[in-house]
């Protein structure tokens, strides 16, 4: 099985969520998933909304086609 590996860095830029939160809440995503990218999902509770937002721009930055 092959993989690519890419460094994303997550952008800050986004108000609805600090960089603090954001981090916080993609390392907890990714926990859950079993650091799996496949099997992320927003969190449940008070970050749902938060995680929601996170997870859609982290997909959209590592879901990316390799041509660009």
């Amino acid at each position: 099985m092959s993989s690519v590996v890419r460094h994303v860095e997550p952008r800050t830029d986004d108000r609805s969520v600090s960089g603090d939160i954001s981090a916080r809440v993609l390392k907890d995503m990714l926990r859950n998933a079993g650091y799996t990218t496949a099997r992320l999902k927003p969190l449940a509770g008070p970050l749902h909304q938060a995680s929601e937002s996170v997870l859609r721009r982290f997909l959209t930055l590592t879901m990316q086609d390799p041509a660009q």
